[in-house]
């Protein structure tokens, strides 16, 4: 049945390119079949106006983040998350999280939001394997996260529209939003800002705004900085 499934099964990157093409035919769209870490495929969104981060490994995040600063593009990071108990297999908490990135506002570092220690384990493709699941135990199957991730992008995208058309109040609350489906709250996370920050920080060499003066991005085959 598996075997079945990925043989018939579509990739939502072409599904994407299917929706945009119903919502204008003359959109251009350029498409990548890679990972998001590989130098050319982040090379390539250094034109974009703005980011939607929807992959959770760190080091997708430490790249976006970068990227957010280096070349102050705005963006988003989301995701969805559901923690069992790795004996009795209940369910502890479900979560969906909407983080907005720029480069006015803390970035992922300032937040703790980049783990050091899972970084340097995610160089091992099985390490970095379990790192995307969305439980975290390996013997309890997978969840169905459809509409949670359906909430987040939801939000992410509504946040693009009024941001890029300059509808955002200016004293909109900057927080990450964190919708959590068990107990139906919604919680908004504070962000936080440190001048010394090495990646959005404005005292010493930091990257923020260095573009392509700044330094070398921190992709597959760049090291990335101490976190």
């Amino acid at each position: 049945m598996q075997r079945l499934a990925r043989r018939l099964s579509t990739r939502k990157l072409r599904i994407a390119e299917r929706v945009i093409r119903r919502a204008n035919r003359d959109a251009r769209i350029e498409s990548h079949v890679a990972d998001f870490l590989e130098p050319q495929v982040a090379k390539s969104v250094l034109n974009c106006d703005y980011l939607f981060l929807a992959a959770d490994t760190m080091r997708a995040r430490l790249l976006f983040n970068a990227i957010v600063h280096q070349y102050l593009i705005p963006g988003v990071q989301i995701g969805s998350k559901v923690s069992a108990d790795t004996t009795t297999g209940h369910i502890e908490s479900v979560h969906s999280i909407v983080r907005p990135v720029t480069p006015e506002d803390g970035c992922l570092l300032c937040n703790q939001l980049i783990n050091s220690s899972k970084l340097q384990e995610e160089g091992q493709t099985a390490q970095e394997r379990r790192a995307q699941r969305y439980v975290d135990d390996a013997e309890i199957a997978s969840p169905s996260v459809i509409t949670l991730n359906a909430i987040a992008a939801s939000q992410a995208a509504n946040d693009f529209m009024l941001y890029m058309t300059g509808l955002t109040e200016k004293d909109s609350n900057k927080g990450y939003m964190r919708f959590m489906p068990l107990t139906r709250e919604v919680f908004i996370d504070a962000t936080r800002k440190a001048q010394n920050c090495s990646e959005c920080g404005n005292v010493g060499r930091t990257r923020l705004g260095r573009g392509d003066l700044g330094p070398r991005l921190p992709t597959f085959h760049e090291p990335h900085p101490e976190g």
